[in-house]
């Protein structure tokens, strides 16, 4: 991974500071102020700085970037789902798309993106955070926490969605999965994730790293034809591929070997666990 660049900093502090600011609102209830009032004292803890906290928030970061690339046409396969003969994929589907139109035009309601463990995590440094702030017990604050953790369900995520449906999806549509244009970043993503035992925000970060080799690997370990993969890679990185990097694709994509290709890849998966683990690349 390249180091971050002024903007995606700034990204990932405006997404936390709003997921922190939204659990606070959610846990109070009647405080309609707009500024978090434990923001400042869990940066100074460390805790905004944690790996797998870092690491999630960089992956909605870019799909931010990377989602108005893929659905600028409205996905097809997406749509189809809801006539699916399989009524999980159905469900699914329906979940995708809520889940989909929620994260675009959330207010107040960003946390329910997170991951049960961070929502967990971040509700209880909060309203740790909050007794400190009152110098008190809070247990109506403590009280709201659990409801808000109670009532959340991993399967209303957009991520979870597209897993099942990759799962549940025969091996013809699983190719139609593999086409951005057509099945979006979601669906893309999950299908990849699940070909290559990739972690899903791992190969959200993979696509929208500063290089397009990454994501040209990972298409071929998944198999995808040649002209297949230039489309994929020019729908997500057409604005910033480089002439170097096409030439590169051009004439190295056909001769790349699977056994290199997933020596490669798991090379990544182990980085990555170092990182969340003990915060190392």
């Amino acid at each position: 991974m390249v180091p971050p660049s002024e903007a995606i900093i700034s990204a990932v502090s405006a997404k936390l500071r709003q997921i922190v600011s939204d659990i606070e609102f959610a846990i109070l209830k009647d405080n309609a102020g707009q500024i978090s009032n434990t923001w400042e004292m869990l940066t100074r803890s460390g805790f905004l700085r944690e790996p797998d906290l870092i690491d999630f928030i960089l992956a909605r970061v870019a799909e931010d970037r990377l989602s108005p690339m893929a659905d600028a046409i409205p996905t097809q396969i997406a749509n189809r789902l809801l006539d699916h003969p399989n009524a999980v994929i159905v469900e699914a589907g329906q979940t995708l798309l809520a889940a989909d139109s929620l994260h675009h035009h959330s207010v107040r309601h960003s946390f329910l993106m997170l991951t049960p463990e961070l929502l967990h995590k971040i509700c209880w440094r909060v309203v740790a955070a909050l007794e400190i702030v009152h110098d008190s017990r809070q247990l109506d604050v403590i009280e709201s926490a659990k409801t808000i953790i109670a009532q959340f369900s991993e399967a209303n995520r957009a991520q979870s969605a597209a897993r099942k449906i990759v799962h549940f999806s025969n091996d013809i549509e699983r190719l139609e999965l593999l086409k951005p244009e057509l099945a979006g970043l979601h669906l893309h993503v999950a299908a990849l994730s699940k070909i290559l035992n990739l972690d899903h925000d791992h190969v959200v970060r993979l696509i929208d790293s500063g290089s397009s080799t990454p994501y040209a690997i990972m298409l071929a370990g998944a198999g995808v034809a040649k002209a297949d993969a230039a489309k994929a890679i020019y729908t997500f990185r057409g604005e910033v591929i480089t002439l170097h990097e096409a030439g590169i694709f051009d004439a190295s994509y056909d001769s790349l070997q699977q056994q290199s290709v997933q020596t490669e890849i798991s090379k990544w998966a182990t980085a990555r666990t170092n990182y969340l683990a003990f915060g190392q690349l």
